[in-house]
């Protein structure tokens, strides 16, 4: 879904290795949430919005950001706003204008996709596939008892 969306916005797939540096140069080389410096081995491309069922973030520009280890370890699928409150403390504002900026200039607002709706088709749809896998190697095995 990622890759999909990160197309039609026009950038192309989002490659990690390729693309995570001008992410890190957008944050000026500084953790997203508390605002530290990043260090070299430390630095981890943490989801905005989490790539869950409920949470429904993508892997795609605008939702993944250079987070250090500490605040990519303890944000745990926590709203990214409210995390960026406990950890930025007084510079909170300026790093959530940052964020903002960040998730603006990358068009990142899979909200107006009913996202949900996909998701929850394609849970259905891998769930049938499984099923009738599953019943098809059951049918294999008892032709060979």
């Amino acid at each position: 879904m990622g890759a999909a969306y990160d197309e039609e916005r026009g950038f192309p797939v989002y490659d990690g290795k390729k693309h995570f540096p001008s992410g890190r140069t957008f944050f000026e080389e500084r953790c997203c949430y508390c605002g530290s410096d990043l260090v070299p081995g430390y630095v981890a491309q943490d989801h905005l919005v989490p790539m869950n069922k409920t949470s429904l973030g993508l892997h795609a520009w605008g939702n993944i950001v250079p987070a250090c280890d500490v605040c990519n370890a303890k944000k745990q699928g926590q709203p990214w706003q409210d995390y960026l409150v406990q950890r930025a403390g007084a510079h909170a504002s300026e790093r959530y204008q940052k964020v903002n900026a960040f998730v603006a200039e990358h068009k990142y607002a899979p909200d107006l996709v009913d996202l949900r709706g996909v998701a929850e088709e394609l849970y259905d749809e891998v769930g049938t596939i499984a099923m009738t896998l599953v019943s098809m190697k059951v049918k294999r095995i008892r032709d060979k008892l």
